[in-house]
């Protein structure tokens, strides 16, 4: 090895550092064999080669230093490895002799920790010891203050023994001088108190009426003082008993009739329900007349609105087909190729002036048919669900589009009730079909859509612009507010940040999962701070949202909760689904998209930027996780627990949305709003989607009803097939809808509804005096006497009553079940204002002069007149099984149940009686504007149906008038210029003329077919001569050889022309001659109007 002094120097120094000598090299390997040795016998370090013999050399110390650098030269790399040894072997003794002294400080400490450890648990265990002490010392005192009180004990009982003993004669002495002395005192007292016993008897009577005077008074007082109070617990007491009453009478399916006995008071009427029941009953009655007659004017309408078309027709035949021009007549001819060409064999229904029969039969029918799938909305349910179901998508999209013409997008109060009733039984249909909730949620319904379109309306966009307007812009008016919750999103956002501020790429990875990403702490820590200002925004959404339910659309409240009554009907244990299905149609049909795209719904005008939407979107998914109470892996902690605190609150806001009055009651509808109308309904639509309805409802007609004698299916048979789908038929057409089957109530109706209200009195009437097993057994029992003296009692009671309630009621107004400032009841509404009836009948002086009625808690029942006075409990029984038996001829009960069914009836009219009262409220308000409404249409349809007679009359006349003034004179020396010659003598002549022709003439002409028993060679001998002095109206007389033969016929034109539309062929004149219904009215308008 070759060293300079400069390193030589600088490695023994820091070797002296070091605190290691420099070795020599002489003595080097002996130097590691030493301390190897020392260090592990069994490790030796590798030994040196043995140097090589030395040479004799002249001068030794070079020699020796000459060998020795060579030796150290060619041994430069093992002796570089032994230092290094050497040098790594010391440094580790010295570390290791540094560890062994820090973990012996270390043990040093632990011991003295220990032995701290130690003192303190010898000086808690030395205070425990001096506590015990204590307590022992305290023990041992109790148990010497114990041993002395059980001594003296011990003594005391000694000494009573001891005197027990010694004074027990004279005891036995004392007792038997006392009861001596008790003896004579309570002889003495008893003669005493029996010499004088009535007084006793009277001093206690009257302290016992004191007191119970002054308890009396004292009770009273404190009712008075109370008085509030108890009529509150009263109150309560009887709103608690009468609705577990009503629980447990609405829990039975088939109650017994017990039970229906003990809750019989719940029928109880007063004399205004009695009043009431009557009046509403009155008035239905003449609605329905009034009805029948509106029909049967309508009626005449339609046949005078026929005759009008027939007279213009007719004048058209005579003068303008006559006057039309040569190009009118081409583009006629035209028309009439094109409709050849393109094949259209069925009448156009839809033209503007067509009369023909069949084309006016088809448009009636269409007319009929619409109407019926307006009102009866089960028909199209059932087609929207088959067509969903097997048909393409351009299907249902075109009777989607169809369905909301049909109901005028429910623009009107009508419309709108009537589509909602369409989206009930859709929903009916839909979830009859179905076994499983989650069906539904996999299918796709037709209503869904349809509904949809419906709440995008006016009314429903005003809402969510009120709702959410101020919402969505303060959420878009923070331009750096971000409320992501995806932490792969943060996550790249971050990277993002960090290579636009760096420029730099940044060393993370891009694509990781969502659990890596939410490793990152500075991910961890955005997705919280989101998180708190989500859940902000989100609580000022969803408390908005649930302090608006009064305000929400009345449509979408209705068919959330026809949804949620279908479904529980359907699936009773769903309480939870009922709740996610209603919440997904509330929220996330209708207010979900408009928060998403509120410019898209008229909530804002502007557009929103793409970061503003995103917040929105996820202010949105977390009201839809709310709505369903559901919770997605990844939100964090804060904001899962917020969900789950927050759905019940929506769930809340989801079952009071849901809860609503009926349809009926919210938009005044009855059975009778169309027959009030002034005007029918109508709707505007194409021809060609009148076809295609008409196609889908005939090709799908045996899914869509059962009944061969079904509306439905009469009307299509009528019909026949539908027509090909023409261009021409493209444009909208003013239809209007006719209620062919209208159901008016009968009087057999009538009588039904009396026989089954008078039986339901007789049987409450019974049930009140008689029990037993069922309703049969009691009503074919025997009559006892208590049971008959208990009816008598209850019959005198209630006429009683009665008697004084109508005289009462004789000196009032009568008003209905209304409010005090209503008008004044049985009041008759008309177009000359309201005019009351006459004042009721004067009441009865006695039981024998009262109607042929039995009254009974304000009902009754009507019975003969000569079984008034003598009426039994038995006649009671009795007639009221001759009732069953008429009910049961009409299927509505059965004995084969002892008439259960009764029973369930009036526990039906029980759990129904408050509901009763109120529908009778509103029933009668219905039915009163329903009259007055009647009574305006009425009125109107007299006018209308005056003003056709009279356009009808001026019509003929005005064709009269026209043709006489074009009218010339007979030619000279004919039998018509004689014939009307001698009219002009003998001053008969008719104001518009007088034709006479032979009968062969006529038959030349072809107006007279045959004429019975008569020959062809009399033809010429009988004559017949038409006359008209007034407009429309002929007379024909007919002669044979001059003498009269037979009573003057009378011909109407507007008959004939009837005829003709009708397509009769030939009618009969004087019972004999056969004409020919056309020719006739040919020569009629020849010789009268042309």
């Amino acid at each position: 090895l070759e060293f300079t002094d400069e390193q030589l120097d600088a490695t023994k120094n820091s070797l002296e550092k070091s605190g290691v000598q420099m070795p020599q090299f002489s003595n080097l390997e002996n130097a590691l064999a030493a301390a190897e040795a020392k260090r592990s016998p069994s490790a030796a370090l590798p030994s040196l080669p043995p140097l090589p013999p030395a040479t004799p050399k002249v001068d030794p110390e070079v020699e020796k230093r000459l060998a020795r650098e060579r030796y150290l030269k060619e041994h430069e790399a093992d002796i570089a490895k032994i230092q290094a040894l050497a040098r790594g072997r010391q440094e580790r003794e010295r570390v290791q002799e540094e560890r062994r002294q820090a973990e012996e400080e270390k043990r040093r400490a632990d011991e003295e920790k220990r032995r701290a450890e130690e003192e303190r648990l010898r000086a808690e265990e030395n205070k425990r010891r001096a506590e015990e002490e204590r307590l022992r010392a305290e023990e041992e005192k109790r148990r010497a203050e114990e041993a002395k009180q059980r001594l003296a004990e011990e003594n005391a009982r000694k000494q009573a023994d001891m005197l027990r003993n010694m004074n027990f004669q004279a005891t036995k002495i004392q007792s038997a001088w006392r009861m001596y002395k008790a003896r004579q005192d309570f002889l003495a007292r008893l003669t005493k108190l029996r010499e004088n016993e009535w007084l006793f008897t009277k001093l206690q009577a009257r302290v016992r009426g004191k007191k119970a005077r002054l308890a009396y008074k004292a009770r009273q007082q404190y009712f008075k003082e109370n008085e509030a109070s108890i009529t509150k617990i009263q109150a309560l007491w009887r709103a608690k008993h009468a609705k577990k009453a009503y629980k447990a009478l609405a829990a039975l399916h088939n109650p017994d009739m017990r039970i229906v006995q003990e809750f019989i008071h719940l029928l109880d009427d007063g004399d205004q329900d009695f009043e009431d029941e009557l009046d509403l009953e009155d008035l239905r009655q003449l609605v329905i007349k009034k009805i029948r007659e509106t029909i049967q004017t309508e009626q005449d309408l339609n046949e005078l609105d026929l005759k009008i078309a027939l007279l213009v027709k007719n004048r058209i035949s005579l003068e303008e087909v006559v006057l039309s021009t040569r190009r009118m007549k081409m583009k006629l001819e035209l028309a009439t190729i094109g409709a050849a060409l393109s094949g259209e064999v069925h009448p156009n229904p839809f033209a503007s002036a067509v009369m023909d029969k069949e084309a006016r039969f088809l448009l009636e029918r269409y007319q009929q048919l619409f109407y019926l799938l307006q009102t009866q909305p089960l028909y199209l349910a059932r087609l929207m669900f088959v067509l969903n179901k097997n048909s393409g998508s351009q299907m249902t999209r075109f009777l989607e589009h169809v369905v909301l013409t049909l109901f005028g997008y429910a623009q009107n109060t009508r419309e709108e009730y009537l589509l909602l009733n369409l989206i009930k039984s859709a929903i009916k249909v839909e979830f009859d079909a179905i076994s499983d909730l989650n069906d539904f949620w996999r299918a796709n319904p037709l209503f869904i859509k349809l509904v949809l379109q419906y709440i995008r309306g006016a009314k429903e966009r005003q809402f969510l612009r009120d709702l959410l307007q101020p919402l969505v812009k303060s959420v878009i008016s923070e331009p750096n507010l971000s409320l992501e919750m995806d932490p792969v999103v943060i996550y790249r956002s971050l990277i993002r940040d960090e290579e636009s501020r760096t420029g730099v790429k940044s060393s993370r990875p891009y694509d990781i999962s969502s659990e890596q990403a939410l490793r990152d702490p500075a991910v961890k820590r955005i997705q919280n701070q989101n998180a708190e200002k989500l859940i902000e925004i989100t609580n000022r959404f969803l408390e908005a949202i649930v302090s608006s339910v009064k305000k929400i659309p009345y449509s979408l409240r209705y068919i959330s909760m026809e949804l949620k009554e279908v479904i529980k009907a359907k699936f009773p244990d769903s309480d939870s689904e009922v709740s996610k299905i209603v919440g997904n149609f509330i929220y996330y049909r209708y207010m979900n998209p408009a928060i998403v795209a509120p410019e898209g719904f008229d909530v804002i005008e502007k557009q929103v930027a793409p970061a503003q939407r995103r917040n929105l979107a996820e202010v949105a998914r977390v009201l839809h996780q709310i709505s369903v109470n559901r919770t997605v892996e990844g939100d964090g902690d804060v904001l899962s627990k917020y969900i789950s605190q927050s759905a019940k609150l929506f769930r809340q806001f989801f079952n009071e949305a849901s809860t609503v009055i009926s349809a009926e009651e919210y938009f005044n509808m009855d059975q009778f709003i169309d027959m009030s109308r002034h005007r029918k309904p109508s709707i505007f639509i194409t021809p060609n989607e009148i076809y295609q309805i008409h196609a889908a409802l005939s090709a799908n007609v045996e899914m869509l009803i059962s009944e061969p004698n079904d509306a439905l299916r009469v009307i299509l048979m009528e019909l026949g097939p539908a027509p090909a789908l023409s261009e021409r038929d493209q444009g909208e057409v003013y239809l209007t809808l006719v209620n062919r089957f209208a159901k008016i109530e009968d009087e057999s109706e009538t009588r039904m509804r009396q026989l089954l209200t008078e039986t339901k009195r007789l049987v409450i009437s019974v049930l009140r005096v008689q029990y037993g097993r069922n309703l049969l057994s009691v009503l074919e029992s025997a009559t006892a006497q208590d049971q008959e003296r208990t009816f008598q009692e209850q019959r005198a009671a209630e006429t009683e009553r009665y008697l004084q309630s109508r005289e009462k009621k004789r000196a009032q107004t009568w008003r209905g079940p209304a409010q005090p400032d209503e008008q004044p009841r049985r009041l008759l509404p008309g177009p000359e204002g309201e005019a009351p009836l006459p004042p009721p009948p004067p009441p009865p002086k006695s039981l024998a002069s009262l109607p042929s009625m039995y009254f009974a808690s304000g009902s009754f029942v009507c019975l003969k007149p000569d079984d008034q006075t003598s009426l039994t409990f038995s006649a009671l029984k009795r007639r009221a099984l001759e009732n069953m038996a008429k009910l049961e001829a009409l299927h509505i009960v059965t004995k084969k149940d002892n008439y259960q069914d009764m029973l369930n009836m009036i526990a039906k009219d029980m759990l129904n009686r408050h509901r009763r009262k109120t529908q009778r409220k509103r029933e009668y308000e219905s039915l009163t504007k329903t009259l007055h409404n009647l009574e305006e249409k009425s009125a109107y349809l007299d006018e209308q149906k005056k003003s056709y007679q009279d356009y009808i009359n001026t019509c003929i006349a005005q064709q009269t008038k026209k043709s006489g003034k074009n009218r010339r004179g007979p030619i000279p020396f004919t039998r018509q210029y004689f014939h009307v010659k001698e009219l002009q003598k003998a001053g008969t002549m008719p104001q518009f003329g007088s034709f006479k022709y032979t009968v062969s003439e006529l038959m030349k002409k072809g107006v007279i077919i045959s004429i019975d028993e008569s020959v062809p060679k009399q033809y010429s001998q009988m004559t017949l001569t038409i006359s008209s002095d007034e407009p429309g109206v002929f007379k024909i007389e007919a002669a044979v050889m001059g003498v009269r033969a037979g009573e003057r016929l009378e011909v109407r034109l507007e008959d004939l022309l009837q005829s003709q539309y009708n397509g009769v062929q030939s009618m009969t004149l004087f019972d004999i001659a056969k004409v020919n219904v056309n020719l006739l009215t040919y020569l009629l308008n020849k010789k009268f109007y042309v």
